[in-house]
């Protein structure tokens, strides 16, 4: 398994991430009655990518995503800016979400759209903090972790 300390990695990992995630939305954006396999097909493949690689940058990104209590001053100010851009992009991905809506109202089958749609992006936007962690976070610092033993 390669390590996850470098920001290239984070920055790789954040980009399939974010891959998974778009594809999971346009399976969201198909589900209709004449695309409805191939949209499950997308979103099934997307959902693994982007809940995995999301699942270890969770990992990568280390002690900013822990509890209050474990952190430091710094780390707690890296972790509250991660959640305040991820609160700005998730209201983003619920105007999307909103104007889907008025979309998606003059379909057949409205709500399950919508349902589909809302269920995507709101786990595009639990993957927020992780994602800009991942991205702005610089590399550790190789002295901290001598004599640790390669995972």
């Amino acid at each position: 398994m390669t390590t996850t300390r470098t920001r290239a990695d984070r920055r790789r990992l954040a980009v399939a991430a974010v891959i998974g995630h778009l594809v999971v939305i346009a399976g969201a954006a198909l589900l209709r009655e004449p695309t409805l396999w191939f949209a499950v097909g997308l979103m099934g493949p997307g959902l693994c990518l982007c809940v995995g690689a999301a699942t270890v940058l969770r990992k990568a990104v280390g002690r900013p995503g822990s509890a209050a209590k474990d952190l430091d001053e710094r780390e707690l100010l890296l972790r509250n800016r991660a959640h305040y851009a991820a609160f700005q992009g998730i209201c983003v991905l619920m105007l999307v979400d909103l104007l889907y809506g008025l979309y998606a109202a003059g379909q057949p089958d409205s709500g399950s759209l919508l349902s589909a749609m809302t269920a995507a992006l709101f786990v595009f936007g639990t993957s927020l903090p992780a994602l800009w962690l991942a991205w702005r976070l610089p590399d550790d610092d190789p002295e901290d972790f001598e004599g640790v033993a390669p995972a």
